[in-house]
C-alpha cells in the first residue's frame, strides 16, 4: 500500500518548509539517494527522491487546488511512487481532492500531520512543534528499504 503524509494547516504556518526540510534530511542521511527533479533553490519544492528502490514524491505547495494537483502530476510522471509527502490547507477544494483521490479504497494509507499556527508567532513553541513533526516524519521514513 502506498503512503501519503500530508502536512495540514492554515496559510503561512510552515507546512511547505517542513516538506523541504524532510527532503533535505533524506538527502543528508541517505547520500546515495537519487534526486529526480527537486530544485531546492525554490520555495515550494516538487519532485521525487529515490532511496534504494523506494520512490518518495514531494509536493510542498498546497494552498489551492492547482497546487494540490501537483500530486497527480508527479504520479503521472513517476507512477511507481511509494510515498508522497505533501502539504494542504485544512479545508476547501484542495483537502477534498486529496480525500477523494488518496484514501484506503484507492490504495493509499494516509497520515495527516497538523501544523498549528501560533498567533502571535512564538518561535520557541514553533521550534518544539517543528521538532515533533520532523521526528514523526523521520520515524516513518527511517530504514528506507524495499525488497
Amino acid at each position: 500500500m502506498k503512503k501519503m503524509f500530508t502536512l495540514r494547516g492554515v496559510s503561512n504556518c510552515g507546512k511547505s518548509s517542513k516538506v523541504k526540510d524532510i527532503a533535505n534530511w533524506i538527502l543528508a542521511n541517505y547520500p546515495h539517494a537519487i534526486n529526480h527533479g527537486i530544485d531546492f533553490t525554490k520555495g515550494d519544492i516538487s519532485g521525487v527522491l529515490e532511496v534504494n528502490k523506494v520512490k518518495i514524491g514531494f509536493v510542498a505547495a498546497g494552498d489551492d487546488l492547482s497546487c494540490v494537483l501537483g500530486n497527480d502530476y508527479i504520479l503521472d510522471v513517476h507512477n511507481d511512487i511509494d510515498i508522497i509527502i505533501n502539504s494542504c490547507r485544512t479545508k476547501g477544494n484542495p483537502r477534498k481532492h486529496l480525500e477523494v483521490n488518496y484514501n484506503f479504497s484507492t490504495g493509499w494509507l494516509v497520515k495527516n500531520i497538523f501544523v498549528t499556527k501560533y498567533e502571535p508567532s512564538n518561535p520557541s513553541i514553533e521550534s518544539i512543534r517543528d521538532l515533533k513533526i520532523m521526528e514523526e516524519l523521520k520515524s516513518w521514513l527511517t530504514g528506507l528499504e524495499k525488497l
